[in-house]
């Protein structure tokens, strides 16, 4: 019979509460009016409206809900271009971090954290691309070497 233990279970709590975090999204308090918002995974078509919320969710009862609204439009404008820059597709998988400062009754954002999530065959393919062009390369090198007098 398995016994149980306090240590254990409680550092098993705590790495889940931590997955729970990574996956759906939330904030985390980092100091005194600085917080971490995350999206958790989503598809990249709908981050804006889970940045929107979770920026209501946690500043909702402490700034006007016509600065949140302008604060995040501002981070989703500049997200927006940097996913169509990174070339993510709109039914991709991303996760977004960014860190957020109150200060007054303004809201800044920090610049985002974009992860981005590859099923295995594209990465498996673009990894073979890559290492077809580091073969032509290689060769190209090794014939100007052997022009060199």
């Amino acid at each position: 019979m398995a016994t149980w233990k306090l240590e254990e279970n409680i550092q098993r709590d705590m790495e889940k509460a931590q997955e729970h975090v990574e996956l759906y999204g939330g904030h985390v308090l980092k100091a005194p009016n600085r917080y971490e918002l995350r999206t958790g995974i989503v598809i990249a078509a709908r981050f804006a409206d889970k940045l929107r919320r979770t920026a209501f969710a946690v500043f909702g009862g402490i700034l006007p809900k016509e600065e949140i609204v302008r604060a995040t439009s501002e981070l989703n404008r500049k997200i927006y271009e940097k996913l169509v820059s990174m070339g993510v597709g709109k039914l991709d998988i991303i996760r977004i971090t960014v860190e957020t400062a109150v200060e007054g009754n303004r809201l800044t954002f920090s610049e985002p954290k974009i992860e981005w999530f590859l099923p295995y065959a594209e990465v498996q393919k673009r990894l073979e691309e890559c290492e077809k062009k580091m073969t032509d390369i290689r060769q190209k090198i090794e014939s100007l070497l052997e022009e060199l007098p």
